[in-house]
């Protein structure tokens, strides 16, 4: 009998070790499932055309040279909205804005957006139909920015739970003729996302926005807004990147 208590006794503690020392790579590999809920709007867009004076060496262009003469520089400010909606602290840090007159988002073989693009696009990738790729398709890009922030200086990739923080994103392009008749027509197409994952570590996510506006014009600048009121204005933070809305003095 004493012999058989030995033997289950050695079994309970085999069973016992074996947890332990599995325990490290079980608890790693559970949390790659761990997902956050990223919700983003595109909800401020600014794009203004520039108008350099021809004596200051570098910042204009031979408007008689036909491969010159057709590309215009434009200054653009876009703000999403992005909000984390899952009850878990998350880091996000990597952001994407284009502004084109076509644009379509496919998530495996659902697509979304230009149905002229629909028309004619295929997701040929052998695992579109396990809904594993995602992308997006743009005619006549004015704007593509993509920042990476997460090594970023004096800024905070941390959001907690439930919040929400407004991320500006700026710069000027050139842009050809050809696709600046979509902001001469002020209907143009805004794509914005961000990505990233659980605190910890977890599945990478990502959210987006994607919306046909119709651009309020004034002279060569072109304007959506759906934030601000016509006493308040935008305030970008020294780091650049986060914006806060203020009222206007």
């Amino acid at each position: 009998m004493r012999l058989r208590y030995k033997i289950v006794l050695g079994n309970v503690i085999a069973i016992m070790l074996g947890l332990a020392a599995a325990s490290p790579i079980l608890v790693p590999n559970l949390a790659l499932t761990t997902k956050v809920q990223i919700e983003v709007d595109v909800i401020y867009a600014y794009f203004g055309v520039q108008d350099f004076n021809r004596n200051i060496t570098g910042l204009w262009r031979n408007l008689s040279n036909p491969q010159e003469g057709n590309i215009r520089f434009i200054s653009y400010f876009i703000v999403l909205n992005v909000t984390n909606l899952s009850d878990k602290l998350a880091l996000i840090g990597e952001f994407e804005v284009s502004a084109a007159q076509e644009i379509m988002v496919y998530i495996g073989t659902d697509k979304i957006g230009s149905t002229k693009i629909n028309a004619t696009f295929e997701t040929s990738r052998p695992d579109a139909s396990k809904g594993d790729v995602f992308g997006i398709a743009k005619q006549n890009p004015i704007v593509t920015d993509y920042r990476d922030l997460r090594a970023s200086p004096g800024w905070s990739q941390y959001w907690s739970s439930g919040a929400s923080r407004l991320i500006g994103i700026t710069g000027m392009v050139e842009v050809h003729n050809f696709a600046y008749v979509a902001l001469e027509n002020g209907t143009v197409y805004l794509f914005g996302q961000a990505m990233g994952q659980a605190y910890g570590g977890g599945s990478f996510c990502r959210g987006f926005s994607l919306k046909l506006v119709q651009m309020q014009i004034v002279g060569k600048e072109y304007l959506y807004n759906i934030v601000l009121a016509e006493d308040e204005m935008l305030r970008i933070d020294s780091n650049g990147i986060d914006v806060y809305i203020e009222t206007r003095f």
